[in-house]
C-alpha cells in the first residue's frame, strides 16, 4: 500500500511517470525524459515559450499531445488549455484521448479532484468539473476570444510541401 501512494504520489509530480503509469506500453528513452522536463517547466510558469523539434514517430505527440494535457488538468482543473494541430481532426483525436484519459479509474486514482463535467462530450471542447476548459482546433480555425493558461501546436503544417512553403509558414504564424 505505501508503495502504490509513493507511485500515485511520483505519476502527480513527473510528468514521464504519469505517462508510465497511464500507457504500460509507454517506453520511456532518454529524449522523453528531456521532452518531459521542459513540458514540466511550462506547467509551472517558467517556461512561456517551448519549440520541441523531434523527428517524426519518436513519441512526441504522445508525450506532449495526449499526456501532458490531461497531466496538467490533473494539476490545474480550473485552468484553459487550447491544443491546436495542422488537421482539425487531428487535433479532435488529440481532445478525444485526452478526455478518455481522464474518464479512466486509473486517472481518478491520481488525480481525484479532476474529472469531466457532466455536460461535457464533445470530442473536442470539453469542461473539468472544476471549471477549466480543453479546446482543440485546426491551426487554420478560430480561437478568436479564447483564452488558455497553456496552448500547444503539435505539427502545424499539414505536409513537408505546407512547411517549405513560405506562403503556408506565413498563414500559420
Amino acid at each position: 500500500m505505501l508503495t502504490e501512494l509513493l507511485n500515485r504520489r511520483k505519476a502527480r509530480k513527473s510528468l514521464v511517470a504519469f505517462t508510465e503509469r497511464t500507457n504500460p506500453t509507454y517506453r520511456t528513452a532518454d529524449h522523453h525524459r528531456v521532452i518531459a522536463a521542459h513540458l514540466e517547466r511550462v506547467a509551472s510558469g517558467e517556461c512561456k515559450r517551448l519549440m520541441l523539434q523531434v523527428p517524426p514517430r519518436h513519441g512526441k505527440s504522445e508525450l506532449a499531445s495526449k499526456r501532458f494535457p490531461a497531466w496538467y488538468l490533473g494539476r490545474y482543473p480550473e485552468r484553459q488549455f487550447i491544443s491546436a494541430s495542422a488537421i482539425a481532426e487531428l487535433a479532435v483525436d488529440f481532445g478525444r484521448d485526452v478526455k478518455n484519459l481522464i474518464d479512466t479509474p486509473e486517472y481518478q486514482a491520481l488525480f481525484p479532484n479532476t474529472s469531466l463535467a457532466e455536460d461535457s462530450k464533445a470530442k473536442g471542447k470539453w469542461h473539468t468539473s472544476e471549471g477549466g476548459i480543453y479546446y482543440s482546433v485546426g491551426v487554420d480555425g478560430g480561437v478568436l476570444g479564447r483564452g488558455a493558461h497553456v496552448a500547444l501546436i503539435d505539427d502545424p503544417y499539414a505536409t513537408r510541401a505546407d512547411a517549405e512553403s513560405a506562403t503556408v509558414r506565413k498563414a500559420v504564424s
